[in-house]
């Protein structure tokens, strides 16, 4: 992975979704918050509660990055 590639993304929400052996019967396909670091081996997201889950890249098969409101949405309250 290339050194700073999310470092732009960071505070942003984001969806990881896991690798297909990393899902089984019972668990998520993918774990849901605001990027908070990443590593050269890993993402750490702060979830909704303020808990930090870190996630390693081999369980990762895609990083979906909301993009950020509109100046429209943000006046408008619905970014």
């Amino acid at each position: 992975m290339d050194d700073g590639i999310l470092e732009e993304y960071l505070d942003r929400l984001v969806r990881i979704h896991f690798a297909p052996d990393m899902i089984g019967p019972g668990l998520p396909a993918y774990a849901e918050g605001k990027l908070f670091d990443y590593s050269p081996n890993g993402i750490l997201i702060e979830e909704k509660d303020g808990s930090l889950d870190y996630i390693p890249f081999s369980a990762v098969r895609l990083v979906q990055i909301k993009p950020k409101a509109s100046l429209w949405d943000r006046l408008t309250g619905f970014g």
